[in-house]
């Protein structure tokens, strides 16, 4: 089985080439920015994929790459546009070459409740709009897997994210702030966790939207002091300073179509997961 692998330079795409446990003779990774140890280069948004992969015989494509904002307010309509060429050439290579299987590396975004499609930005809506590009490749027999990852963590994550903050601060042992009284939850997935389940969607029979997450949430206070502890860190925390709009903001997610069809069931404990992101930070 023949593998390209999209946004190979990116967090997700560097952790799965650095831990994957598939055999990487038979895949090729690809990039838009600077290629590093054999990955083919591609032009922006893969618009030459089909000649970068000409005489290559793909089965499969992962999809990571994305135009990405630093935040969800930063997205406009040009991000949406640019996320939708993106997928619709990809989309294009996959009909045309029959291609096997399309995994789709998705998420939550801004959604509340993802049951309603609350969308509130444009990332988030190209996000569930590359879904509804597998629902058409699968209407072409091309099986798909759309991947709902919740607030990934993990080696090579370098943005700046709440996790990534209090992290900083605990090393340096500063003050941690805690907007609102910290109750707000968050899913934090481990890197490992996604990869495992990328695997999975490799070894089974997929169709549709999985939700890849922990198996349960941690509220922002938890957080910190999980984190304090974990870097043995003198920091203080200080809440009720900033309003929390998300306050009491708890999210419902469930993996149990993935523990049904895949076989998924995530591994690392958020305080596991931590551990080993801290440690590799602090390489």
């Amino acid at each position: 089985m023949k593998i390209a692998i999209t946004g190979s330079n990116g967090f997700l795409g560097q952790y799965f080439k650095s831990f994957t446990k598939l055999n990487q003779n038979d895949m090729f990774f690809l990039t838009t920015s600077k290629p590093i140890d054999g990955q083919l280069h591609c032009k922006p948004l893969y618009e030459d994929i089909e000649r970068v992969l000409t005489g290559k015989e793909i089965d499969v494509i992962i999809h990571f790459a994305a135009v990405i904002p630093t935040s969800f307010s930063d997205t406009d309509y040009e991000l949406f546009l640019k996320n939708n060429k993106m997928m619709n050439y990809l989309y294009e290579f996959t009909i045309n070459n029959k291609l096997k299987k399309f995994i789709y590396l998705s998420g939550f975004g801004s959604m509340h409740n993802p049951k309603l499609l609350d969308i509130k930005d444009f990332y988030t809506m190209s996000k569930i709009t590359g879904e509804h590009f597998c629902a058409m490749m699968e209407a072409n027999n091309v099986q798909t897997a759309s991947l709902r990852i919740s607030a990934p963590y993990g080696e090579y994550a370098m943005a700046r994210s709440v996790l990534n903050i209090f992290i900083e601060k605990a090393i340096k042992n500063e003050t941690i702030e805690i907007f609102g009284s910290g109750k707000r939850e968050q899913n934090f997935t481990y890197a490992g966790d996604i990869v495992k389940s990328i695997e999975l969607s490799l070894e089974h029979t997929v169709s549709g939207i999985y939700d890849i997450v922990s198996k349960r949430n941690t509220s922002m206070l938890e957080l910190a002091k999980m984190i304090i502890k974990i870097t043995n860190s003198s920091s203080r925390i200080i809440s009720g300073k900033s309003i929390d709009p998300q306050e009491n903001y708890s999210p419902k997610y469930n993996y149990i179509k993935a523990e049904k069809e895949l076989c998924y069931e995530p591994v690392y404990t958020l305080e596991k997961g931590l551990t080993r992101y801290i440690k590799w930070l602090s390489r």
